[in-house]
């Protein structure tokens, strides 16, 4: 994947502010680190989907201009 190291600060800094919110008592920590994990990756995929799409496309025009 492209940004792989992108999403791993992505995913390091939710495990900080997960960190966080549990040293200030927040009783849904967890749930909240899970969501945004969540998030986090589905983002990445839509990326990488994107980029997988566009590819396609450019081979397809190339194809055709020959």
């Amino acid at each position: 994947m492209k940004g792989e190291k992108g999403m791993m600060e992505a995913l390091a800094s939710v495990d900080e502010f997960g960190e966080q919110l549990r040293l200030n008592s927040c009783v849904n920590h967890h749930f909240v680190s899970y969501m945004m994990r969540n998030s986090i990756m589905q983002a990445f995929m839509d990326m990488a989907k994107a980029e997988r799409k566009e590819e396609r496309r450019r081979k397809r025009a190339e194809s055709k201009a020959k």
